[in-house]
Parts: structure tokens; sequence; C-alpha cells
């Protein structure tokens, strides 16, 4: 059974880790004593949150990364385990958010959001698992989703809410798969975050084509929200109780009604379906 000391003197590594929740728990874990690489495409915004870190007395490595870019993953993994020897905790936190009717939306739009919600996760997981395989004792991944992977807000966000979905189902198949490698794996399903996650397309590369419409703004998310630090505060209790899933809601909302209302739709297709 893992115990809040056992992190001391193990290693995180943090994609998405320049803002938000990323730089939430790159902060919450050092408070642990685990030393964490903060991986982002960001590279300015790494720094500046490795620095704050090393301020306050942590073990923290800045690294640019496009979790896009297999490639530039298994950079990342090779200049982690150069650094540290190890890496026991891979946090794949990097995520990107557009709006719009999926109808309506460019092809492109969907490859963006794939390439680093989902094919960003796959990248990561093909460059760490192999060599979190090949170590000893506690091992752990933790998979940033979001709620939307259980309630798409139509007209909005259903493009993004697909991507969340395949996080939860490829989270599900890996914490079944690695089990018997002693590597567990904990789904992380955030509410409405004060993030930056408007304004994630400033990452958008050109082939992935034009911005798409951004209605909202681009500044953090102002109402209904939960702040980063208790998100990464609710994250990183789950995971030293090997959790399977973490929600980590704000105040406010309705997401458990609303969680029963689809599943009174689901149950009552069930029941005409051996009618």
């Amino acid at each position: 059974m893992l115990t809040p000391g056992d992190l001391k003197d193990r290693t995180a590594v943090v994609t998405g880790g320049a803002s938000g929740i990323g730089a939430a728990l790159a902060a919450e874990l050092s408070t642990y004593g685990m030393a964490v690489v903060v991986a982002d495409i960001d590279e300015q915004g790494a720094q500046r949150v490795t620095s704050e870190l090393q301020e306050r007395g942590a073990t923290a490595l800045a690294v640019r990364v496009d979790t896009s870019d297999a490639a530039s993953l298994e950079h990342l993994a090779e200049t982690a385990y150069a650094a540290f020897g190890s890496v026991e905790l891979v946090c794949n936190n990097a995520g990107v958010l557009t709006f719009g009717d999926v109808a309506d939306s460019p092809v492109d739009d969907w490859r963006w959001l794939s390439s680093v919600n989902v094919e960003g996760l796959l990248n990561s997981v093909h460059a760490f698992v192999p060599r979190m395989r090949a170590q000893q004792g506690w091992r752990h991944i933790m998979n940033t989703s979001s709620t939307h992977a259980f309630l798409p807000d139509p007209g909005h966000t259903g493009l993004y809410s697909a991507t969340k979905q395949a996080v939860v189902a490829i989270s599900r198949g890996l914490r079944q798969e690695l089990a018997s490698d002693g590597i567990d794996v904990t789904l992380l399903c955030p509410g409405q975050v004060a993030s930056r996650i408007l304004d994630s397309q400033r990452s958008r590369p050109d082939r992935f084509g034009p911005r798409a419409a951004e209605p909202f703004g681009t500044g953090v998310i102002p109402i209904g929200t939960i702040e980063p630090h208790e998100v990464a505060r609710q994250a990183v209790a789950g995971l030293i109780a090997g959790e399977e899933i973490v929600f980590a809601l704000g105040g406010g909302g309705n997401f458990r009604e609303q969680v029963e209302q689809w599943w009174r739709t689901v149950d009552q297709a069930i029941l005409a379906s051996t009618d």
C-alpha cells in the first residue's frame, strides 16, 4: 500500500506542465519530495514553472515536448531517464480544445484535437511504458480526461468530448493490461477548471488549418470553475490511494444529475431491446 512518504525521491513527468492543471500537478507532486520533469510545447512556460519550483527547493527540469510527435516524446523519455535514472510517475496531462458544431467543423479541427489528446497519449505510452516495465517498485500513469468524456455539450464540444472519451477507453485498457507488470493507471476527470485551455489554439500548428472560432474568448474560464491546485490535490490523493478514476468537480454544477439522466436513457434503450 502506497503512502504519501513513498513519493519522496522519486521522479514524475508532467506533460502540459507549463500552466493550468499541469503546473499545479508539478507543484503538488514536488511537495511530496518528487523530482518533476515539466514538459510542454511552451518551453518558456515550462522554464518559468521549473524556476518557481526550484526557488521553493524542489528538484525540477524543463523539457520542450510536442506530444503529437512520437520522436519528441521519445526525446522526453530519454532526457528524463538520463537526468534521474528512473521515472515512477507519468502524468499525461497535455490537452487542447476547440468549440464548434460537429457537422460544421472542418476535419482539420478533429485531426488537431486527436493529435494531441489521443495520439499524444499513445506516443507517451509507447515512449515510457517499455522503460517503466524494466523498473521495479511503484510505477504509475495518470491520464487527464474530462467530465466532457461523459457529457458532451451538444453543439459546442462534440469533437473534444470524443477525444476525451478515447482517453477513458485507453486508460481502462491500460489499467488492465499493465496490472501484471505492477504499473497502476488512474484516470483524472476534471470539471470546468480555471485554466488557459480556452487559449489552447495558441499552439495549433499551421498544418491543421486556421483557428476555430473562440466564442468564449481566450482568457481563464471565469465561472463555475475549480482551481487547478485543487484538481492537483485531489488527483495526487487519488493516485496515492490507487483509485481507477478521480473526478475533480467545481461547485454549482449538476454533473451527477446529468450522468444519471443519460444512464436512464441508456437503461430505457436496453429495456426496449429486450421487449
